[in-house]
């Protein structure tokens, strides 16, 4: 349960802050590319920190990476309110993206050793997102904002204060080897396809709902809409194949992103946050089972996985910042959709087993 409550408080945190950095971001004074610039830091900091400490928790003890991770989190999402422009939110940002990398691999693996179900621990991130969307829409201040996100980090260090160190089986670790990335090579190919295209999404969407007349109270609902449900589906879906669940989430993903790009008014955004809402909690659960129980470098996959992430979202940043700069809205969501259809292609090229998809 004390992992479970610190997925929860971790992923709120992470939500509540971040779902008004663009807003934030062009009060600054920031361009539409150097919006997505300071997301793109927050995401190759993350990229970094999940390759390095993934590794590290197959080395070392897990409790130890976990603490720092959040200590450290529980800082630099403080110093989020002293950004002052768009260079200081991006440095900063940078900081909050290096230390939330630190301690996912690390809480994942011990929920495997502990024999507990991924998909139910996946949950309570995504019953986070949702109360930390909720807490983002009432609450409407950024500044508070990154106050509250920086205490739920502190009480999430103190619960893990509580968690005891796992048994784990002693991994060689090479930090440079290539051999879980090609294990896994269909997970990270596909997932980093189609969470570019919906990075690039999400990056603009916040000013796309303003653009459709909503309100900083209407996004934070609508936002929480997409975790609610997702909260209740990860807890169901250990009865379905890994390869399964990576097509269909990327399939429902894309239908999503395709309804995005034909709305008429913030309202027409909630059928496509329930879509993405089955895509994310099917691609999620799937991605992590299939690699943590391919891989005897458990920590270093789960990690890596969450690199392909931020990766993805470095280049769906950038990539999102520059087609709405210079096109609009609506071809961003087109974008997204494309990547959905390229990411399925190379999942049913590089998987042998992707045409069974059969319950288990």
């Amino acid at each position: 349960m004390r992992l479970n409550l610190i997925q929860f408080l971790s992923n709120s945190s992470l939500m509540m802050s971040g779902v008004f950095i663009p807003v934030f971001a062009k009060s600054l004074g920031a361009s539409y590319f150097e919006v997505g610039l300071i997301s793109a830091f927050f995401s190759a900091a993350s990229f970094f920190s999940s390759f390095i400490f993934g590794k590290a928790a197959d080395i070392n003890r897990l409790r130890p990476i976990i603490l720092v991770g959040l200590a450290v989190s529980a800082v630099s999402f403080f110093l989020q309110i002293f950004a002052y422009n768009a260079a200081s939110l991006a440095t900063i940002r940078a900081m909050a993206g290096f230390s939330v990398g630190v301690y996912p691999a690390a809480l994942i693996v011990t929920v495997y050793y502990q024999k507990e179900s991924i998909g139910k621990f996946s949950s309570f991130g995504s019953l986070g997102w949702m109360v930390g969307y909720m807490i983002a829409g009432f609450i409407g201040n950024i500044e508070y904002l990154f106050i509250i996100s920086s205490l739920f980090f502190t009480i999430a260090f103190f619960v893990a204060l509580e968690i005891t160190d796992i048994q784990k089986p002693s991994v060689c670790v090479r930090y440079f080897s290539l051999d879980v990335f090609r294990k896994n090579l269909d997970v990270y190919t596909s997932m980093f396809l189609r969470h570019t295209g919906a990075v690039a999404v999400w990056v603009i969407l916040p000013l796309y709902m303003v653009f459709l007349g909503a309100s900083n109270f209407w996004i934070g609902f609508i936002y929480a809409i997409n975790p609610s449900i997702q909260f209740l589906i990860m807890r169901r879906l250990d009865k379905f194949r890994n390869e399964w669940l990576i097509k269909w989430g990327i399939i429902t993903s894309g239908l999503a992103f395709l309804s995005y790009s034909i709305a008429q008014d913030f309202y027409s955004i909630i059928p496509g946050m329930i879509l993405v809402a089955f895509g994310w909690a099917f691609l999620y659960v799937g991605a992590n089972q299939l690699v943590v129980e391919r891989s005897i470098e458990k920590a270093s996959s789960a990690g890596i996985l969450n690199s392909t992430i931020s990766a993805a979202e470095i280049a769906g940043s950038i990539i999102g910042g520059i087609i709405m700069e210079y096109f609009g809205f609506r071809q961003t969501m087109v974008f997204a959709v494309l990547c959905g259809i390229l990411a399925l292609m190379v999942f049913n090229w590089l998987n042998k087993s992707s045409n069974n998809f059969l319950i288990k």
